[in-house]
């Protein structure tokens, strides 16, 4: 009887804290999945019914090739594809991170890029890493008003950076941006010699420069009103 009694008593408390997590609205488990690596609030459609589409909504996507590192290249790229093409739309993404070093990369950056402009009123930071230049990646990038914080990465293969190609644009401007970071760019200069490719931010503040090239210039000029915290890799 106390068995009994124990049993009735935990399947009760089961099903009250079950009830508990049902009662939750949309938004709050939608809060609690962008916690989560994209991958893993992708599993959470196989709970229940009321988790199937959840993971649509996530207002942040992590898709790290690095981080997936037990999918196949080709599984991979199925994956990303996937969910770009599942997510719903007309949710809002204020986080993308996205790296590829795989051999599809020449197929998912263009995806990736079109996603990103397609949301581009909405992302707020934004981290693209990637072996090679694409044509499509400063346009992408000029089109994010609302971007606050920006991280990019252009690695030739092999993880060395590919000289003196990607060159960051002397007229890129971004309101509302914070933080930069830039790894395997080309700052080129004007007239006088001087590179200032970090004039239109006059909200930055925090700058992280990797392995980039100076091309004709002698001086990479960077304002000590703009930027408060700066690094050089």
């Amino acid at each position: 009887m106390f068995r009994d009694k124990m049993k009735r008593r935990s399947r009760s408390e089961n099903e009250e804290s079950e009830d508990r997590l049902s009662d939750l609205p949309d938004c709050i488990l939608i809060y609690i999945l962008s916690f989560l690596k994209t991958e893993n609030a992708v599993q959470t459609c196989i709970l229940s019914t009321r988790w199937k589409h959840l993971w649509k909504r996530i207002p942040k996507l992590l898709l790290r090739s690095s981080t997936l590192f037990c999918l196949e290249d080709e599984k991979f790229l199925t994956f990303v594809s996937k969910i770009l093409t599942l997510r719903d739309n007309s949710a809002a993404l204020h986080i993308l991170d996205f790296e590829c070093d795989t051999d599809h990369e020449s197929e998912l950056v263009p995806k990736i890029l079109n996603y990103v402009r397609s949301h581009n009123t909405q992302i707020q930071q934004l981290g693209i890493s990637i072996t090679r230049d694409s044509d499509l990646l400063m346009p992408c990038v000029s089109s994010c008003l609302a971007l606050t914080s920006l991280m990019l990465s252009v690695y030739h293969i092999r993880h060395v950076v590919y000289p003196e190609t990607i060159i960051f644009p002397k007229s890129l401007n971004l309101p509302a941006l914070t933080s930069l970071g830039l790894v395997g760019f080309t700052f080129c200069g004007d007239e006088n010699g001087c590179a200032e490719p970090f004039s239109a931010f006059t909200k930055l503040n925090n700058l992280l420069i990797k392995d980039c090239i100076i091309k004709d210039a002698q001086i990479l000029r960077i304002s000590k009103n703009i930027c408060e915290w700066i690094f050089f890799c």
